[in-house]
């Protein structure tokens, strides 16, 4: 199972990240404009990449979730007292708060229930809060990664392609999305209020 895996690996998790990757999180946050007051959901967090940047930025409440009890083990050895639950982003859940941002960084190719996915992050937004999904390589630097490394999967795209993502979007109620593939992947898509949502409909 993927926990498992991830349960292995966790020890050593945090030095292997590359520094390029310290550098990309730090873009998205900025790109993003997160900062003071605001609350972030962190989906696969690992060991704490994007928190280790958000940490000071002033947040109102700041969650981060991951599959592997290890990883959360990991991550509160790092940043002790920091809110990580171990979770499946992939079974419905609820939070206490609304989110200004929910995140899902370099860990998208782990998930196969993308409907679960976004459904779990409409209904944990704010109205025009964002759902962003990235990875520090684009689809094809991914892919090459993979092909090198001889991973085999049996998903075709690790990271889903434009028209998935934007059926996904129109399906569960997102709207305002941005799609980049060039120095890194990015998406992000903006929760719209149900004014917004009856209007597209």
């Amino acid at each position: 199972m993927m926990e498992e895996n991830f349960n292995i690996l966790a020890k050593d998790w945090t030095k292997n990240i590359p520094e390029k990757n310290y550098e990309i999180a730090a873009d998205i946050i900025e790109r993003l404009n997160i900062g003071e007051g605001h609350n972030v959901l962190d989906v696969a967090a690992g060991t704490g990449i994007l928190y280790s940047i958000l940490k000071d930025k002033g947040l109102s409440n700041y969650v981060a979730v991951d599959i592997a009890d290890k990883m959360v083990e990991e991550f509160l050895n790092i940043y002790p007292g920091t809110d990580v639950r171990c979770l499946d982003y992939e079974k419905k859940l609820m939070f206490e708060c609304d989110f200004d941002f929910v995140i899902i960084f370099n860990s998208i190719h782990h998930f196969n229930d993308y409907d679960a996915i976004f459904e779990n992050s409409y209904n944990n937004l704010k109205a025009g809060g964002k759902f962003v999904i990235c990875h520090a390589r684009t689809r094809a630097g991914l892919k090459e990664h993979r092909r090198k490394i001889g991973y085999v999967s049996d998903k075709e795209e690790p990271i889903p392609t434009d028209e998935t993502l934007i059926n996904l979007c129109q399906k569960h109620g997102f709207g305002e999305f941005i799609i980049d593939d060039t120095e890194y992947f990015y998406f992000c898509c903006q929760k719209l209020d149900q004014d917004e949502k009856i209007f597209e409909l």
